[in-house]
């Protein structure tokens, strides 16, 4: 299976554009059970979806953008330490009035670290992310612990919530929140950008992803940058096929590339042209030139589940 992810950046490319932040937030269910012969399982799925879904929802309502998701928690990014904080603490609120089971507390646990754009590494995980699930297991119960980093960026009134906490073995300073002691708040409308930030998250003009599938041909330009494909009919890209979940996956752009994300159960299989194919699942890869993908499945001509890839840059 292909090991590298995201290509690292020269250093002439890192000098020529300014650091910019990523908040990663990784929220997590935990499970507390007092008696697990009398665990209604069924019961417990049902309670634990429901918190599932409810954190999606609030990354909608609170500019959000989803990078994975696991079956008990997910990874999604912010613009500013603001927003994470805001939409974490709606997190929570929203998941404390589900019920719990008699026997049996799910607790949701949030880490958010800042993540820099320009030193994205090769690994298949990003380090901050790997931080932020650190810091989530820091409380024994249901909380939102920031990094320094996090907490240094934040409004001097959200800053007066947070509470340092150790974090042995780790040089990265914790800092517990008061999440009932953050209102619930409109995020700030944002600022125009001036500087060609916005460039961050779009492709630029004249380029696309072309995704085939027998005569369907599915053209996204510079005007999308995330798009959503799986059985849902509702996606981007919806695909009729048994093998494919729900929410199977997502195209992004980050960084000057397109991201494949799988979020899926089976998997999505990735051919690319004059490359090596891989299985990824949960997961991410660069996409580069052209090639094939199956989603669910491997690769099968004239199949639902399978599509042609290519990219198309400014000439």
């Amino acid at each position: 299976m292909q090991q590298d992810v995201y290509p690292t950046l020269s250093d002439t490319e890192q000098q020529a554009q300014p650091l910019r932040h990523d908040y990663l937030l990784y929220g997590t269910v935990h499970e507390t059970t007092g008696q697990p012969a009398h665990l209604d399982s069924d019961l417990l799925g049902k309670l634990l979806q429901r918190r599932l879904k409810r954190l999606e929802r609030v990354l909608g309502a609170h500019g959000g953008l989803l990078v994975k998701s696991f079956p008990r928690g997910l990874v999604a990014g912010f613009d500013s330490a603001e927003a994470a904080l805001i939409g974490a603490c709606e997190m929570q609120r929203r998941c404390a009035v589900i019920p719990q089971l008699a026997d049996t507390q799910l607790s949701l646990k949030i880490g958010i670290h800042a993540s820099i754009k320009q030193h994205l590494t090769r690994h298949a995980i990003d380090p901050a992310e790997a931080t932020a699930a650190k810091l989530s297991a820091l409380l024994g119960q249901a909380g939102i612990v920031l990094s320094e980093q996090v907490m240094e960026n934040l409004p001097d009134d959200l800053k007066k919530t947070s509470t340092p906490i150790a974090n042995d073995g780790s040089a990265i300073a914790a800092f517990a929140v008061d999440w009932n002691a953050v209102p619930a708040r409109p995020l700030p409308r944002p600022v125009a950008l001036e500087d060609g930030a916005a460039a961050r998250h779009s492709p630029p003009a004249g380029s696309s992803i072309v995704l085939r599938q027998g005569d369907r041909t599915f053209v996204f330009d510079n005007r999308q940058h995330v798009i959503a494909i799986g059985r849902d009919m509702a996606c981007d890209l919806p695909i009729n096929s048994a093998k494919v979940s729900r929410k199977h996956a997502r195209i992004i752009y980050r960084l000057g590339n397109y991201v494949l994300i799988d979020m899926s159960t089976n998997g999505t299989y990735l051919y690319p042209d004059g490359g090596s194919a891989s299985r990824i699942q949960k997961n991410m890869i660069v996409l580069s030139g052209k090639g094939r993908i199956g989603f669910g499945l491997t690769w099968e001509a004239g199949s639902p589940h399978s599509f042609e890839f290519e990219l198309k840059r400014p000439d």
